[in-house]
C-alpha cells in the first residue's frame, strides 16, 4: 500500500488548525485545533529537544496519528515538502514510530516530493481546512499527542 500526504495550515502556525490528510489506496485525514498546538508548543518547549527540531517533530508525531487510522501501515510513503532541510529527522521521527508500532517489523519507505495542488492528498487536506468536509476528520487531542510523542 502506498500513500501521499500532504498538510494544509502549518503546524507552527498558531491562529489556524492544522490539517494532515493522505491520498491514494484509502484516504484519511487528522485536524488539530489552533489552541491545542499552542498548548503543545508550550510543553514541548521545556523538553530537551532543540527549538529547531520541534516543529519536524511535531510533523512526524501527526503523520504518524495518522497513518494509524489507515489500519494497515503502508510500505511507500510520500510526504509534501513542507520543511526544507529538515526531511531527515522527520523520516528519523516517523521511522522510529513506525517500528514500534509494528514492533521492529516495518520495512517501507519514506519520500519527500513535491506533490503539487492536483494531487488527492491535497485536496482532501484544503478541503478540511477551508471546513468544506469533516465527514470522518480525526480531531487530534493534547493526551493523543503526547501518547505518541517520541
Amino acid at each position: 500500500m502506498a500513500v501521499e500526504i500532504d498538510q494544509s495550515g502549518k503546524f507552527e502556525q498558531l491562529n489556524t488548525h492544522t490539517v494532515v490528510a493522505c491520498a491514494n489506496d484509502k484516504n484519511a485525514a487528522i485536524i488539530i485545533a489552533a489552541s491545542v498546538k499552542r498548548r503543545l508548543i508550550q510543553k514541548l518547549r521545556k523538553s530537551l529537544i532543540p527549538r529547531k527540531d520541534l516543529v519536524p517533530i511535531a510533523f512526524a508525531v501527526l503523520v504518524y496519528i495518522l497513518l494509524k487510522e489507515l489500519g494497515r501501515l503502508p510500505s511507500n510513503i510520500v510526504i509534501d515538502e513542507e520543511y526544507t532541510n529538515k526531511e531527515s529527522i522527520i523520516k528519523e521521527t516517523l521511522t522510529k514510530l513506525l517500528q514500534r508500532k509494528a514492533k521492529g517489523k516495518w520495512q517501507g519507505r519514506i519520500l519527500f516530493k513535491q506533490i503539487g495542488k492536483h494531487s488527492a492528498a491535497h485536496k482532501l487536506a484544503w478541503g478540511v481546512h477551508r471546513k468544506k468536509r469533516f465527514v470522518g476528520v480525526k480531531k487530534v487531542t493534547e493526551e493523543e499527542f503526547l501518547r505518541n510523542w517520541i
